[in-house]
């Protein structure tokens, strides 16, 4: 009886051990996760006025790449004192014409001791601007020097979305232009393409001043002769200090008698006719009665 019930439990154990080998060996592995949608380029950027067609299912986007390179205004001043004045300036000239550049304004006139100067306003190729300016410094004596740089990245970047949204919003009203039934809306919708083609001929405008600025730096130079060096006891401006004292007190008693002259004659009249008239009027008097 014992060994019928060992059997039985026997049977019953290996029967559990297949069915449980069977269960784990029919369990399905886990679907893979699904992959995540790519995320939008890091140089592009939706802009806010962007129209979703819920209904539809599909999204009219405008991006602007915003990868824009940046954008700097170079400009620098020197003031240097030569030698030559007329040498030095055609040194100058030169430097800038090898260079591609050119001069834009220019200035010179002499001083009252005979030494030339001079002003230059040059316009050079912005990758050319620092070894421009070494070359101009060897002209000759720099006396001082100043650099900077404007950044006008934002601008330029705020500049080119503008222009874009306007253009946009042009080709929108020229959709609606035609759309028109009558002339009152013909004539309001034509008033604001106007609008906003000026705003499109200011922006761009704009926007190519800064990149004529941008892309050719301004080097002003001032090109002075040196003022000799004399040495002098002062005689000869003691002299001078003299004279001009001279002609001072010269000037000044030539005033006074201007001065003086009206007022002797006034004088004199009066004396005249109190020593002169007034006794002969007395005695014409005196005879009458």
């Amino acid at each position: 009886m014992k060994k019928m019930v060992a059997v039985v439990i026997f049977l019953a154990l290996i029967t559990c051990a297949f069915s449980g080998c069977a269960e784990e060996g029919s369990v399905e592995p886990m679907p893979a996760p699904a992959p995540m949608p790519a995320p939008m380029p890091p140089t592009m950027t939706k802009q806010a006025d962007t129209a979703i067609s819920v209904g539809g299912g599909t999204a009219d986007y405008q991006y602007i790449d915003t990868d824009t390179d940046q954008k700097i205004i170079h400009r620098a001043s020197l003031s240097i004192e030569v030698v030559d004045f007329q040498a030095s300036s055609n040194a100058l000239i030169l430097i800038v014409e090898r260079s591609d550049g050119f001069v834009s304004d220019s200035y010179s006139y002499v001083t009252g001791t005979g030494l030339k100067r001079g002003d230059f306003t040059l316009r050079v190729p912005t990758d050319k601007f620092l070894s421009v300016i070494s070359e101009i410094e060897q002209i000759g004596d720099v006396k001082s020097k100043h650099t900077s740089g404007q950044d006008v990245t934002e601008e330029y970047i705020d500049l080119r979305a503008r222009i874009n949204n306007s253009e946009r919003q042009e080709q929108r009203l020229l959709e609606i232009l035609d759309m028109a039934n009558n002339t009152t809306e013909v004539l309001e919708v034509e008033r604001e393409i106007w609008r906003v083609r000026g705003e499109i001929e200011q922006l761009t405008g704009r926007i190519n001043y800064l990149e004529n600025r941008i892309e050719l730096a301004t080097i002003s130079v001032s090109l002075y002769e040196q003022e000799p060096i004399t040495h002098s006891w002062g005689i000869r401006d003691a002299f001078r200090a003299a004279f001009e004292a001279f002609v001072s007190v010269i000037r000044g008693f030539i005033i006074l008698i201007g001065y003086a002259v009206p007022i002797l004659i006034l004088v004199g009249l009066g004396w005249f006719i109190k020593s002169r008239l007034m006794p002969k009027l007395r005695m014409k008097g005196k005879v009458k009665e």
